[in-house]
């Protein structure tokens, strides 16, 4: 899972956690050309490792990802609606690659997400920002509207009138904010998200696989399901815990009055 340095993102171990570095920082790690690419297969490399419990994806140097690539996007006035799908699909497919993936995974915000980052950051299951740090959704500066599921992901976790106010005027939400209305997990002194969102993996390492992977997709439908969907996505849910290895051990382990040993099944 290592990457060479010329790579825009660079892979790294850390116990069983992927840290997944987006190395752009000369451009604040915007999503320059081959950024898709690089960040989807990295996901999927993860998922199908079976030593990788969970992934933290982070920026280098003092910012997390400022978006799509400002340059790229003057290109564009030329490009057919087709093609300007099909670029903006590459966006869609990375969006989809954290959402849907079996993995838990966390961001860690230094300093600050713009535009397409702070959907990156926001199609994660779990979010940690410096103190300081801010999210800034200024597509109606230069004109464009939000993509990415950005307004999906924020219509969750804030009221309307605040998603209106960052979508609106642009204008940097700050993470005190963010995490009063539960926005995001937690917050941590500057410099250190990183080390705070893998500390925060580590819990993890204890938890069984299919249990986990089971809870995020009820956690990622709950907002889209009607009631009787849900219920139904639950009761299934359930009955495949129920026959798998993982609550014989947890249930067994409990009344045994012992602590539960998950990682021997994955």
């Amino acid at each position: 899972l290592h990457r060479n340095k010329k790579s825009i993102i660079q892979n790294k171990v850390i116990g069983n956690t992927l840290l997944l570095t987006i190395n752009n920082a000369s451009k604040r790690n915007s999503m320059i050309k081959g950024f898709h690419d690089e960040f989807q297969k990295s996901i999927i490399d993860a998922e199908e490792n079976r030593d990788i419990f969970s992934i933290v994806v982070n920026g280098a140097g003092d910012f997390f990802c400022a978006g799509g690539d400002l340059n790229a996007l003057q290109t564009r006035r030329t490009m057919t609606e087709e093609q300007k799908y099909e670029t903006i699909s590459q966006l869609k497919r990375t969006i989809n690659s954290l959402f849907n993936g079996s993995k838990p995974i966390i961001a860690a915000v230094e300093g600050g997400a713009a535009g397409a980052g702070v959907s990156l950051a926001m199609a994660c299951d779990m979010v940690i920002m410096s103190e300081h740090s801010f999210f800034s959704l200024a597509y109606v500066k230069i004109g464009l509207t939000p993509d990415g599921a950005a307004t999906k992901f924020l219509s969750e976790a804030m009221p309307r009138q605040m998603l209106a106010e960052m979508a609106m005027l642009g204008g940097k939400i700050d993470a005190s904010r963010l995490y009063q209305i539960g926005a995001i997990n937690g917050i941590s002194q500057k410099g250190n998200a990183m080390q705070t969102a893998i500390e925060l993996s580590k819990n993890f390492e204890r938890l069984p696989k299919n249990s986990l992977a089971r809870i995020k997709k009820l956690t990622r439908h709950a907002y889209g399901n009607n009631f009787e969907s849900q219920l139904n996505l639950e009761t299934d849910f359930m009955v495949l815990s129920q026959g798998d290895s993982e609550s014989i051990e947890g249930i067994d382990a409990f009344l045994e009055k012992r602590a539960p040993d998950y990682k021997k099944l994955r």
